[in-house]
């Protein structure tokens, strides 16, 4: 697969700042640049080519295989094997009804509790929720709430899922740039998770409201959802804003979408009590469906 990877750690070597790192990072975040990776990820390839590929991918990112449900001789596309499925039982999800699991496998860049209706990116640099919802009226009913931002490599299980217990309301697509967002992206480009073209899912439940905001980023071919037939990075330059006719039941650790090569998911939620968990720390990993955010248990 192609990838710009190499060439990133050049330019982070030659210093965030440099005119030729914000040159690249203008070119790669190009929606065009994005949908020919996910053009080329999509297509069907000769098995040995695509074995060839893969292999060399694995031992580049050093992707762990063992929980992988299918064999690679399974897949017709590179897109097919990023997207790979997990073994059953592989990611246990944790079912105490006060408690929120990690959408994802990934690293945590960041977490805090919404502040002045902003979100912080990294040290020194912080976003406005109503520009990463997209809705002014949306960050009011998340104010009070928290979030946690976690960043999925290469080498991660690259599909989504409930946080809780609940039912998917609507939708929103926000159409935007792609820039990486690796420590270059984040490093460099002020409010980066409001910039980048975005689908958010919304889901209520007993713990509350959330916001599972799928941020789309370079190479990113596309993020699809399992509610709706909705596609990103296709070319759509209008943000809209649907409810769902009939809201979707959802458990737990059930898949609601994927990205077609990776990002980031920021999580939101609403209630002031349901508070991250003193385990939650910077760069740390995280698997889908441990604990990261509890409510006070029931006396």
């Amino acid at each position: 697969m192609p990838s710009p990877d190499p060439l990133i750690r050049r330019l982070i070597a030659g210093g965030p700042s440099s005119v030729a790192t914000h040159a690249m990072l203008d070119v790669l975040s190009k929606p065009a640049f994005s949908r020919f990776i996910g053009r080329i990820a999509q297509a069907e390839v000769p098995s040995w080519l695509l074995r060839a590929v893969i292999d060399r991918y694995v031992a580049i990112y050093d992707v762990d295989l063992t929980d992988m449900r299918d064999p690679i001789d399974s897949f017709t596309s590179f897109d097919d094997f990023f997207g790979r499925l997990l073994k059953p039982g592989a990611r246990p999800i944790d079912d105490r009804t006060n408690v929120v699991v990690s959408p994802v496998d990934g690293k945590i860049l960041n977490f805090g509790r919404v502040s002045d209706g902003r979100i912080d990116q990294v040290k020194g640099r912080s976003y406005s929720l109503s520009e990463l919802l997209g809705s002014e009226t949306d960050a009011a009913h998340f104010a009070d709430g928290h979030y946690i931002t976690i960043y999925l490599s290469p080498r991660d299980y690259h599909r989504i899922h409930s946080p809780v217990d609940g039912k998917i309301t609507r939708y929103q697509y926000t159409p935007g740039r792609l820039f990486p967002v690796n420590r270059l992206g984040v490093g460099n480009i002020d409010r980066l998770f409001a910039v980048n073209e975005r689908l958010t899912t919304h889901i209520t439940s007993a713990l509350g409201d959330f916001a599972v905001v799928k941020v789309g980023a370079t190479n990113v071919g596309m993020i699809s959802v399992s509610y709706h037939e909705i596609r990103t990075n296709t070319g759509q330059k209008t943000a809209y804003d649907e409810k769902l006719k009939r809201k979707k039941a959802i458990g737990r650790g059930e898949q609601i979408g994927r990205f077609h090569l990776g990002s980031t998911v920021v999580l939101v939620s609403t209630r002031p009590d349901v508070k991250l968990l003193p385990h939650i720390e910077l760069e740390a990993a995280v698997k889908l469906g441990q604990p990261i955010m509890a409510a006070p248990e029931a006396e």
